[in-house]
């Protein structure tokens, strides 16, 4: 890392509703396009071939439990310093399923990379959850900005996602 960029770390979790299991949690992550449609600035979401192998760490290929799949994902975000980007942001994302989740690396312009765990786990009281550990590389001037990015409306993503599990239990066969 050099010393222009920066790092930093963000998680969140939420309780699964009563009678989900971790295999709703699980198959809900695995659906990846769900998943990405999840993001509240997701504006096109495109499947795409890479001829470069996916940027996996070391310490989740052994978790790895198929291919990883690539998207390109262009998202509408306002909030931007006039000047820095467009509107518009495309990214690359990667997404892999692990044993208890998926692991995604979302590759952005100027540079900003972030990995993210996502995956149902027991909390603290014992109760399933969905959990995000989220880890963001990019320049020390974007990083406060990135990560507020990331910070605002995560409850909204969880919600959805949770919807979506509650969904799974009413209606197994979906």
């Amino acid at each position: 890392m050099s010393f222009f960029s920066g790092t930093a770390r963000i998680g969140h979790s939420s309780k699964l509703p009563a009678g989900a299991t971790r295999e709703h949690g699980i198959a809900m992550l695995r659906d990846h396009e769900f998943f990405i449609r999840c993001d509240p600035h997701l504006n096109k979401l495109e499947v795409v071939k890479t001829d470069t192998p996916p940027g996996i760490p070391d310490a989740i290929k052994s978790q790895a439990c198929g291919e990883t799949h690539s998207y390109l994902v262009t998202d509408r975000v306002h909030t931007l310093p006039a000047g820095i980007w467009d509107s518009n942001i495309a990214s690359t994302w990667e997404t892999t399923d692990i044993t208890n989740g998926i692991f995604v690396r979302i590759k952005g312009p100027m540079s900003i990379v972030m990995d993210t765990i996502w995956e149902i786990r027991a909390g603290e009281d014992g109760a399933l959850e969905l959990a995000e550990e989220v880890t963001i590389t990019c320049s020390r001037l974007l990083l406060g900005i990135v990560k507020s990015e990331c910070e605002g409306g995560w409850d909204k993503i969880h919600a959805k996602m949770i919807a979506r599990v509650e969904e799974s239990i009413k209606n197994p066969s979906k």
